[in-house]
């Protein structure tokens, strides 16, 4: 044990999905080791050792551990460290979390645009991921906002790094899951907030194949939109679902506000159980059998298509669902996890996409548990999750269906042109990849020239190849 920080030589980590488990070694460096990383370096890492850093430890992928690796966990770094007020720049440590992040600003009247609904995830994190919202065509990726950022990395010390000052650092590190260094901090664009409240109208779906019309128009005008779908119904019910649109209203509304804006907390439920890096997820019982998942979404599904329209909400209850709600979800897949697969679907294949979807699953008996489509915009770049159509999210169990479905939508992405999010699959095939993300070997050798000794490492950099 160091002195200055704990150290944690054999520890197993699970990835959050349930899908790799590996053993590695866990460094949880103090306040004071921050300043001091070239001592870290010296005393953790002898140097040389492969390492990752960690933030909230949620990533589906094993995007932060890896066999043989240290893990650097930064959520000890955790403070805002300034508020221009004249630029509106805030400029905040990477350990911080998205649920810190959110409290800060809402006292002072501001608001991040991009925001991903996990609210306990680090802002490195959302760095290293390039996460989005449900406002991506509009407000882009979480890159958009982000002024500049520190790195270290023990051959080049502290780098700055924005569009202006290293900018292929910067890009490079936007969505490179951490293996450009340790993200120190950053400064975030933020915009003023124009009222605390949220007008929620849900839509309902009949016909899913209108979907890509119904989202692009939403996004054009609201903060937020997202459709949900019942993919266990059959016939002409299958995909039947409702639109979620949020946007901001007047704050004049006769709300019990100080109930309402409750700060939310700054962890939740599905951290690590022992906190040394040991992470589980799911219950000793899966509980998503066809069956249940098909009543679970009669009722859920119905509440939501009827529902009274506008429902008044916070931001916060609009952008963060609720963490223990979420929570119980993840659980009821049972000890043996679940898969997610998010793909970016080209407007012009979504009915094929959906019919070839309707017929595996007529044929196949799998619970689909969840079922959402988002609007994207853009182009593909690097290894970042990004370019225009819809953005299809399917959860799964972990089971002999799911592993043939999984699989099946591997030939899918390649026969259509989809494009997998890296982050979310924690068995992604390099194949799919390659095919997918047409600047991966641009990604790779600018990796490699400014990592020449390969010292960020983790199981999807060494899956990748990268």
């Amino acid at each position: 044990m160091i002195s200055t920080f704990e150290f944690y030589p054999q520890v197993d980590f699970l990835s959050f999905d349930g899908g790799v488990l590996a053993r590695g070694s866990l460094a949880k460096p103090s306040q004071s080791a921050l300043r001091e990383l070239s001592d870290v370096e010296e005393k953790v890492l002898s140097g040389r050792k492969p390492r990752i850093t960690r933030g909230a430890g949620l990533s589906f992928s094993a995007s932060h551990f890896g066999d043989g690796i240290v893990t650097v966990d930064n959520s000890r770094f955790s403070e805002v460290i300034e508020y221009d007020q004249e630029t509106g720049l805030l400029e905040v440590q990477a350990g911080a979390t998205l649920a810190h992040i959110y409290n800060y600003l809402k006292e002072i009247g501001r608001y991040l645009v991009v925001q991903p609904d996990y609210p306990a995830i680090t802002l490195g994190g959302c760095i290293a991921v390039d996460v989005h919202g449900q406002n991506q065509p509009r407000d882009g990726n979480f890159r958009q906002q982000v002024h500049s950022l520190k790195l270290f990395h023990p051959s080049r010390g502290i780098v700055s790094a924005s569009r202006v000052i290293n900018n292929d650092i910067f890009e490079l590190t936007c969505g490179g899951y951490g293996l450009t260094g340790h993200i120190v901090s950053a400064k975030l664009s933020t915009r003023a907030l124009p009222s605390p409240l949220m007008a929620l109208y849900r839509v309902p779906i009949d016909d899913i194949l209108s979907v890509p019309e119904l989202l692009l128009k939403a996004t054009e005008e609201c903060e937020s939109a997202a459709s949900w779908h019942d993919f266990s119904a059959r016939g002409a019910a299958f995909g039947r679902g409702f639109l979620q649109i949020g946007k901001f209203i007047s704050p004049d509304y006769n709300l019990n506000l100080a109930k309402r804006n409750a700060s939310l907390p700054t962890y939740w439920p599905l951290e690590s159980k022992s906190g040394k890096g040991i992470d589980s997820i799911g219950a000793d019982l899966a509980l998503y059998s066809l069956p249940f998942n098909r009543l679970v979404n009669v009722l859920y599904g119905g509440s939501n298509r009827f529902s009274p329209e506008p429902a008044l909400r916070t931001m916060q209850e609009c952008f963060f669902p609720s963490p223990k709600k979420r929570s119980l979800y993840y659980k009821a897949f049972g000890r043996a996890g679940f898969h997610e697969s998010v793909l970016i679907v080209p407007i012009d294949l979504f009915a094929t996409f959906i019919k070839s979807l309707e017929s595996w699953l007529d044929k196949n008996e799998l619970a689909i548990t969840m079922a959402e489509a988002k609007a994207f915009a853009g182009s593909q770049s690097l290894l970042r999750f990004e370019g225009g159509g819809i953005c299809f999210t399917l959860n799964f169990p972990r089971c002999a269906a799911g592993a043939s479905f999984i699989q099946y939508l591997d030939r899918l992405t390649i026969e259509l042109g989809l494009i997998p999010y890296i982050v979310k699959d924690s068995r992604l095939p390099l194949a799919v990849v390659k095919h997918a993300y047409k600047q991966y070997d641009q990604f790779k050798a600018q990796l490699r020239g400014y990592d020449r000794e390969r010292l960020y490492r983790s199981e999807l950099s060494n899956r990748l190849e990268l």
